[in-house]
């Protein structure tokens, strides 16, 4: 066997850790990937469950329901508001580690 072909199939300690590094790496990316995901369609069910309440509000103005209903419904969607700016702090963060997590992984690839 020549000397290149030893080199090639070597994997000295030091490169097994970098790789199991950058796999843990990866992995924890994927994980903030998912949690992501799951925040996003999350909000996305409540903007449509907003705008049917909207539209229920529109609708009553139209058949001059009770004004106390309509003024409810109004508090309740500031309410549904307010909830979604508190979500909005929520992906905020997520995107924060999840930008950490590439830039682990970055470094795992540019060291390793």
């Amino acid at each position: 066997m020549s000397f290149a072909a030893a080199v090639v199939g070597y994997n000295s300690p030091a490169m097994v850790h970098d790789d199991e590094k950058l796999a843990l790496d990866t992995e924890r990316l994927n994980v903030y990937l998912t949690g992501l995901q799951a925040e996003v369609e999350a909000k996305v069910r409540r903007v449509q469950r907003f705008r049917e309440q909207m539209r229920k509000l529109d609708a009553s103005a139209l058949g001059r329901v009770n004004v106390k209903q309509r003024e409810e419904a109004a508090r309740s969607l500031i309410g549904q508001i307010d909830e979604m700016m508190q979500t909005n702090l929520v992906v905020r963060e997520m995107l924060h580690e999840l930008r950490e997590a590439a830039e682990a992984v970055l470094k795992d690839i540019v060291e390793g």
